[in-house]
């Protein structure tokens, strides 16, 4: 019995560590990638990538290479009507539809979402109550396109709302929060569907304490996702859309004990509030990663694979930012992953 009971510890330490035991009751979505900046860019897909689209050989690439999950950014907001009943675009439905069925038939499971709804952050108060109407109408439609008999729970998450900020703040995003999960899982009866809910404040770790969750919201049908880019003079460094990034150029991440200890107390926050009553909520780390244009490439394997590291020792699942872009794991010139990346996500994981 001794030796039996050594045998099955050892098997619990063995999951607990690699992050095969994850957190939560629900979904676990393992290892992603996001496919940033296509469906997500302004205007249309190619707009952010120099013309180049998603393929469907993309996925076969990505699950060969071992991930589980692909979350894919889109922009709707662009492709809807400004007016009642908020029609979206039949051609760019059927494009996103195509994309996802791609990834799912590649054995990949796929997070939905809505990104990048600026109009909605950026207008103000008074227009607050007419982009909530028109964020429930475009998750109308996505429900209707995308039904639990053709896309199993197991296989398809929705996001409701990537990043809230500006005039969504903390009140105003749990207020959505709410509307959204009756629409989702009451008026459109997708009620097996998972969701995941992020939070205001641009979806960081401090915005969990201001997380306040519908009653419906069990661990059993949603998954936290947090977005993580500390320190953020280091992952984003020179970016040509952040006011004043170019000062930060050069900055390094060596993986001292003071740089480990500061990431270390954000991801044991997060622990922390997963651990109060009535949540133990699958966490999903759903965009981290460093622009390469500066960063040093040994840097961003240390920083890479010390976050994968201690995310995967909480139970969390994760999702890299991104596919092939600015922050990228594959070369879409070469066509070859980028080897500080991609050893650092799925390699041995050491420094």
């Amino acid at each position: 019995m001794e030796h039996g009971y050594k045998i099955l510890l050892s098997l619990l330490t063995f999951f607990c560590v690699s992050g095969l035991y994850a957190s939560g009751a629900g979904l676990n979505l393992g290892k992603g990638i996001n496919m940033g900046n296509y469906l997500e860019a302004a205007g249309q897909e190619g707009a952010w990538t120099g013309g180049l689209l998603i393929q469907e050989n993309d996925f076969k690439r990505i699950r060969e290479k071992g991930f589980d999950t692909v979350r894919i950014p889109v922009r709707w907001s662009d492709h809807c009507l400004k007016t009642a009943p908020y029609t979206i675009d039949p051609a760019f439905m059927s494009r996103v539809s195509q994309v996802v069925q791609w990834a799912l038939s590649n054995n990949l499971k796929v997070v939905l979402n809505v990104h990048h709804y600026e109009e909605m952050m950026n207008q103000g108060r008074e227009k607050l109550p007419y982009h909530r109407e028109r964020l429930s109408a475009i998750w109308a439609q996505i429900c209707d396109v995308f039904p639990l008999t053709t896309f199993p729970q197991d296989k398809l998450v929705f996001e409701l709302l990537n990043e809230p900020n500006g005039t969504v703040g903390f009140s105003e995003w749990n207020e959505i929060i709410k509307d959204l999960t009756d629409l989702i899982w009451k008026t459109k009866k997708q009620t097996e569907r998972f969701i995941m809910i992020g939070t205001a404040n641009w979806g960081g770790v401090d915005g969990l304490e201001k997380l306040m969750l519908p009653e419906s919201c069990t661990s059993n049908n949603t998954i936290i996702t947090i977005h993580f880019y500390e320190p953020f003079q280091f992952t984003h460094q020179g970016a040509e859309w952040v006011q004043g990034s170019s000062r930060w150029i050069g900055t390094r991440w060596k993986g001292s004990p003071k740089e480990q200890q500061s990431l270390i107390t954000l991801l044991d926050a997060v622990q922390a509030w997963n651990r109060r009553p009535k949540r133990n909520f699958h966490i999903f780390l759903g965009e981290f990663g460093s622009y390469g244009k500066h960063a040093l490439p040994q840097d961003r394997r240390a920083w890479t694979a010390f976050v994968v590291r201690e995310a995967e020792k909480r139970g969390m699942s994760w999702a890299y930012w991104e596919y092939s872009q600015g922050f990228g794991a594959y070369d879409p010139v070469s066509g070859q992953w980028r080897q500080e990346i991609i050893g650092a996500l799925l390699g041995d994981g050491t420094l």
